[in-house]
């Protein structure tokens, strides 16, 4: 799996970084006078949050793929299950190039 910058993220205005140090993750702007192309504030306060969780929607994702693989019910047989089981391992597969 890649290695990304271990979790918990946390927001401080514009920047997200890993909680209990100064490394920076990323920078999520508003839409201000000199950045008009950039999204609403809510949206960016939005945006800021889903980067935030990524650390801990990945490993909740990988742990429920997991559990799955090593479980004797089958998920093929509930479509519905099937189709979010299929979402989960494509946004691993997204988050861990």
């Amino acid at each position: 799996m890649t290695q990304h910058t271990p979790g918990p993220w946390q927001i401080g205005g514009e920047l997200i970084s890993q909680e209990g140090t100064n490394i920076e993750i990323a920078s999520v702007w508003a839409q201000s006078a000199n950045r008009k192309f950039a999204p609403s504030q809510s949206k960016a306060d939005a945006n800021a949050h889903l980067i935030a969780a990524a650390p801990e929607l990945l490993e909740a994702l990988v742990t429920l793929c997991d559990k799955v693989d090593h479980n004797r019910y089958n998920p093929r047989a509930d479509f519905d299950f099937f189709l979010a089981d299929a979402a989960a391992r494509t946004a691993i597969d997204k988050a861990i190039g």
